[in-house]
């Protein structure tokens, strides 16, 4: 059988493999060829099947196994953009960049007609051409900014992740109906389909991601590498953090007193990650707690290699506030503190500046409707030993001023009140 059967093993290989290598380990000009090659041989995989099944009964099988299972909105797609290829035209999936900037007086994004990767510029033009742009907003300091890739077609936008996802899950039902049916025990079709397994798995193992972060220091771009955490369902799929949703006392000593009140709440939390932060030999990963109106809670952690994923994350979360139903955002993590004598050297590039830093803080910062304000509770770790310091910081929170990274989420939050 796997004159028959190999053909489509092989084009479903194909297609899993490039996304397999599409990781957060490549930047966006690595990655760009590997999801193209994967809609093209993702599309191929029923082509070439229709032509392995050529006689009456295989014909008439595929008809009620493609009905069975292919004939779903999510796989639709894909089908429809095959046949278009083979019948009409060429397919083409539109994919435009996003470039969002941050810096203290503005953060939005940079849309120029070159910011486009289907008119045939070479993306290191593209990338020149954001040098180009950000520098002009900020000659004087380093720039932060993050790439989008925005998947088009006719002009609409489309959730190519959710496509990717649920593609694959019914393909791989599909594809494994028609091994049952007519299974083939030749090594060569025994070989593929534990690749094809081990893709999977590496697949499944992981969080696709269409952004990345970069900054420019001293007028050299800087990319950052991406360390997302993942969660995954009973079935070993992805699934965003920002969609785990739990009780607030799940697992937690804690009074409804507390859990009503942002303040308390807010205390309760400095409380905890200060004992984490020091069983963790002072360490901690960054964290947004993000607490609904029904008092449930997500935890979105991240680990940062350059200061841009800070800012990225925080328009993620000004997302999800302007969707969803949002009472109070947390925010853990540890800052730099500068003496104001040094005002000079803190002048400098981000990576030299830190050298001059003359402590670190554990900060806790909320974002409430409630407060016209960031609010903060921070530990210096020269201190934080000492619980007497620990129990006064704890109970007097300050407002933060110039929080400014967080500002967009304390706009968001202030606008829904």
């Amino acid at each position: 059988m796997s004159d028959i059967i190999y053909p489509l093993l092989q084009k479903y290989y194909n297609a899993l493999n490039s996304l397999n290598s599409l990781n957060i380990a490549k930047n966006i000009f690595e990655s760009i060829p590997l999801i193209d090659n994967f809609f093209a041989e993702f599309r191929n995989i029923t082509f070439v099947m229709q032509k392995s099944f050529n006689t009456e009964e295989l014909k008439e099988y595929y008809t009620t196994k493609r009905e069975e299972f292919l004939n779903d909105n999510n796989l639709r797609w894909f089908i429809d953009k095959r046949n278009e290829t083979v019948k009409e035209n060429p397919f083409k999936l539109e994919k435009e960049i996003l470039v969002y900037v941050y810096l203290p007086d503005y953060c939005g994004k940079i849309i120029d007609s070159r910011l486009n990767i289907d008119n045939d510029v070479p993306l290191e033009t593209i990338e020149q051409v954001i040098k180009e742009y950000l520098i002009k907003y900020n000659k004087n300091s380093d720039v932060y900014f993050s790439i989008e890739i925005l998947f088009k077609e006719n002009g609409s936008e489309i959730d190519i992740y959710s496509r990717i996802k649920n593609g694959i899950i019914i393909m791989d039902n599909f594809i494994n109906e028609v091994i049952t049916d007519y299974p083939c025990s030749c090594s060569k079709c025994k070989n593929i389909i534990e690749k094809i397994k081990e893709l999977k798995t590496g697949i499944f193992l992981k969080d696709f991601t269409f952004s990345w972060d970069y900054t420019i220091e001293n007028n050299e771009i800087i990319w950052g590498q991406q360390i997302e955490m993942r969660a995954s369902d009973k079935n070993g799929r992805p699934i965003s953090m920002s969609d785990i949703c739990i009780p607030i006392d799940a697992n937690l000593p804690i009074g409804k007193n507390v859990i009503n009140d942002d303040m308390e709440l807010f205390k309760f939390y400095a409380s905890m990650h200060y004992t984490i932060f020091n069983l963790q030999k002072k360490n901690i990963m960054p964290t947004f707690i993000i607490v609904y109106e029904d008092n449930t809670v997500s935890y979105i952690p991240f680990i940062p290699t350059i200061k841009t994923t800070f800012y990225r994350k925080a328009q993620y979360v000004e997302k999800i506030v302007r969707k969803k139903d949002v009472r109070v955002v947390y925010f853990i993590g540890e800052n730099y503190y500068y003496p104001i004598e040094k005002i000079k050297e803190i002048q400098q590039s981000y990576s030299q500046r830190i050298k001059h830093a003359s402590t670190t803080l554990l900060s806790l910062n909320m974002i409430s409707k409630k407060y016209e304000h960031v609010m903060t509770i921070s530990f210096d770790i020269n201190n934080i030993e000492c619980e007497d310091y620990a129990i006064n910081q704890i109970n007097n929170p300050y407002e933060e001023m110039h929080c400014y990274w967080l500002n967009p989420i304390l706009i968001a939050i202030k606008e829904k009140a």
